[in-house]
């Protein structure tokens, strides 16, 4: 990994005079380099940068420079007299390094979010770079950032006087030509720079012909804009149309693919083709979103008219038109926000942050309204800017901070021509979270509706979270309304609109409308994808037509989610495998209508692929994986309150070998133990511990531990808890504690300070150190040990675990 040598930022642009002002920032102080003299002064340094940016460092914008010298000319050092016509240094800061400072500054400084650490301590200058073309300037925007590994050639090798550096890079090309795709189009393009038209059309057709078909694209999208600027419109929507289905570029993907269909969707708007327009201009936007490439989308945006008024301001102000953006955002806005824009254009967040506060406190709520639609504006445009994350996450929090983020989403979005940016959806997500998690449930809501026509997913986000929030208060009615309403919105995704479905289902349920909860489950599980959650909402349906009597829908339901909760766990050759035994044991069981609807169950899954694996699958033995459908099925039952088939299933599973075996274990000693009959409960953990299986073995040997505590047997209890209290397992503290507890009830005094002590001094835990700290305290003020018994009765008492936290209290009042 290489490690930056500068940092790059531009401060100003000036196309028309062909000249960008850089600060450029010294982020890696090597000690043998010395201090005198570590800002670059070679113009071959600038045309690097240049380089870089059209390449798509920080703000993925490509540029023609990139077209032209490709990564080895660049790395070989190119001339960069054909690039940068002079430069200037016009300030410097903290440069020379002092001995003294540079013992202060870190070895190297990282670039985070367009900035540095302590980057007004760094050595910088500003240079107003002037280049040869302005087309080297295209990939450029104020207030664009990033570190670089570029360096000033000592001496790049090329006379700074007497030759033609653009000759002798066009005789350069001249020779390779012939062999090679790269050569061949700068030639094209140096030809077309001098005027030779035809010469140029040659070489971006041998390109475009040739055998490397990844240069393809690139040869043909500009042989097509060279006959479009001939006039030749007919032969130029053919190049644009072979560009476009040309293979993507090794380097740059869809790069040229994407920019042949912006030009062939201005060419056919301006021809009067709206419709041919609107999909190239689509295709392009696609591919740019896929590649995160800004530049096309920007252009794709700014010649359709698509531009919201932020982000026209925007892109204005980054092109250096600094009061054509704010005339722009003049027609849109007051003045409040014009001179908001001003401040965050300039990045001076907390000027804009003053001002936002001073409007709130004043009183204006037009001017708030108007604040918080810019500004939500600004934020759903910048989020596709990655690179600027930290950046546009305060732009959101000034949103909120207007106290109307929700009203001025709604502003935006119901503005005449608003096209959704891209990753818009993901900014106005992020509006709604910080809303919910702020308790702003009407603004939530309000975003909501606002969202529904062009962001339907966070609108049914938005109904989502409300509808939860109703049901953590147990207003299960209104939670319905709100799921209800996740459900209804048109746009949404099945997976999300199925979530809402099992929800409402929920709420109906707890309602105790019961019809409506089934029908919405049936609902959920036709949409949910993932196995495991379609599994719930079968479950639900199961336990509800069981309720209301309803056998075969029951059956059927209990079928599909014990098959959806393996499949989500299984490969398809195990789940088969394991639908074909749950099959045969219900068999052996005689339970042939269970049977035949799991059968129907894998024969009527969606998918082809397990249907197949269904019908190929052999019964195999009872171990490992192959026993999940069974166990989940057994407890399925069980909970419904089947327990006759239940029991005998699970007790066949566990028979079988491994984790599920061994969990039917734990539970048929769970159901012995509720029944009253601990004997046969030990038998069946000692069976499951015998199995093997590390989780269920734990399971079991502290089912074994409550038994015996709760039968006032020490020695079992001391054989199966022992182990655990002196090991470093999480539930050590625990097991002391309840083994302290029995000695306490056997008033073996000294054994339940040792065993609480243990667990004090091992956790925090408010329930167990409420228990421990008042029962240690208390035995030893029942021996006198008064000043011994003050600390583990403070520690009870901070507990707040009740009862215990009280009674402390008074036995340390008690104490003096």
């Amino acid at each position: 990994m290489s490690t930056d040598l500068f940092g790059v930022r531009v401060l100003d642009l000036d196309r028309e005079r062909r000249r960008v002002r850089f600060r450029v920032f010294v982020v890696y102080y090597e000690p043998s380099w010395g201090t005198a003299e570590l800002l670059p002064e070679d113009p071959s340094f600038f045309f690097r940068v240049l380089w870089e940016a059209a390449e798509d460092f920080g703000q993925h914008r490509f540029g023609v420079l990139t077209d032209l010298v490709p990564l080895d000319d660049f790395l070989d050092g190119a001339d960069h007299r054909c690039f940068v016509e002079r430069y200037e240094r016009v300030a410097r800061r903290n440069h020379p390094v002092s001995d003294e400072a540079f013992e202060r500054l870190a070895t190297f400084y990282y670039e985070r979010d367009g900035g540095w650490q302590d980057e007004e301590s760094l050595a910088q200058g500003d240079y107003d770079v002037y280049v040869t073309d302005a087309r080297w300037l295209e990939s450029l925007r104020i207030g664009q950032s990033w570190g670089t590994t570029s360096y000033a050639d000592q001496t790049d090798g090329h006379s700074e006087d007497g030759d033609d550096p653009w000759e002798d890079w066009r005789e350069f090309c001249a020779m390779g030509a012939e062999s090679e795709a790269e050569p061949c189009f700068t030639l094209g393009w140096l030809n077309e720079r001098r005027g030779d038209v035809e010469g140029a059309a040659e070489a971006y057709l041998r390109v475009a012909e040739g055998k490397d078909r990844a240069q393809r694209g690139k040869g043909l999208l500009y042989l097509g804009r060279l006959r479009e600027a001939g006039g030749d419109d007919e032969a130029a929507r053919a190049l644009y149309e072979r560009a476009e289905r040309s293979k993507d570029h090794e380097r740059y993907g869809a790069r040229y693919r994407s920019r042949a269909a912006l030009r062939l969707g201005a060419l056919l708007r301006r021809l009067g083709d709206e419709e041919g327009a609107r999909e190239a201009f689509g295709r392009a936007v696609a591919r740019g979103e896929q590649q995160m490439d800004l530049g096309v989308i920007a252009e794709a945006r700014r010649l359709t008219g698509a531009e919201s008024p932020a982000e026209t301001a925007d892109r204005l102000h980054g092109d250096g038109a600094r009061d054509a953006a704010m005339a722009a955002l003049a027609e849109w806005h007051g003045r409040a926000v014009v001179e908001l824009a001003g401040q965050l254009f300039a990045g001076d967040v907390e000027g804009a942050e003053a001002a936002v506060a001073a409007s709130v406190e004043s009183d204006a709520p037009a001017e708030v309204d108007d604040m918080a639609a810019f500004l939500v504006d600004l934020t759903m445009n910048r989020w596709r800017e990655y690179s600027r994350e930290a950046e546009t996450k305060r732009l959101l929090e000034l949103a909120l901070a207007t106290g109307r983020a929700a009203e001025g989403y709604a502003r935006v979005v119901a503005r005449d021509g608003f096209v959704a940016p891209p990753r818009g959806g993901s900014a106005a997500a992020e509006l709604l979270k910080a809303l919910y998690d702020r308790g702003d449930e009407a603004g939530s809501v309000a975003l909501a509706r606002a969202a529904e026509p062009v962001h339907p997913r966070v609108a049914a986000e938005g109904y989502f979270r409300v509808g939860s929030a109703a049901g953590q208060r147990s207003d299960f009615a209104r939670a319905a309304e709100w799921f209800g309403h996740g459900a209804a919105v048109e746009g949404v995704d099945d997976d999300l609109r199925a979530q809402c479905h099992f929800r409402l289902g929920c709420a109906l349920r707890d309602s105790g409308e019961n019809e409506r909860a089934e029908e919405a489950f049936a609902r959920a599980e036709a949409g949910l994808e993932i196995f495991e959650n379609a599994a719930k909402a079968a479950s639900q349906r199961a336990a509800l037509a069981h309720a209301r009597g309803d056998g075969a829908v029951a059956l059927a339901a209990w079928a599909r989610s014990a098959l959806l909760t393996t499949r989500g766990v299984d490969s398809e050759r195990s789940a088969a495998g394991s639908a074909r035994l749950l099959v045969a044991l219900l068999t052996e069981l005689g339970a042939e209508e269970a049977a035949r609807a799991v059968d129907e169950a894998a024969t009527g899954a969606k998918e082809e692929s397990f249907r197949k694996r269904y019908r190929g699958a052999e019964v195999g033995p009872a171990v490992g994986s192959r026993l999940r459908a069974a166990s989940f099925y057994g407890h399925m039952r069980l909970e419904a309150g089947d327990e006759e088939l239940a029991s005998r299933l699970l007790e066949r599973v566990a028979q079988g070998q491994g984790k599920h075996a061994a969990s039917a274990a734990v539970t048929m000693g769970a159901e012995a133990h509720r029944r009253g009959d601990n004997a046969t409960a030990r038998e069946w953990w000692r069976r499951a511990l015998a199995k093997g299986d590390k989780q269920m073995s734990h399971r079991a040997v502290y089912n074994l531990g409550l038994v015996a505590k709760a039968e006032h047997d020490l020695p079992e209890l001391l054989e199966h808890f022992r182990p655990i209290a002196e090991s470093k397992h999480r539930q050590g503290p625990e097991c002391a504690a309840h083994i302290a507890e029995l000695c306490f009830w056997l008033e073996r005094w000294d054994e339940a300070l040792e065993w609480y002590e243990r667990t004090l001094h091992r956790t925090d835990d408010p329930e167990l150190v409420g228990e421990a700290g008042y029962r240690v305290g208390r035995i030893l003020l029942d021996r006198g040990e008064r000043e011994a018994a003050r600390s583990p009765l403070r520690r009870a008492a901070a507990s707040g675990f009740a009862p215990f936290a009280e009674e402390a209290r008074e036995l340390l009042a008690g104490a003096g």
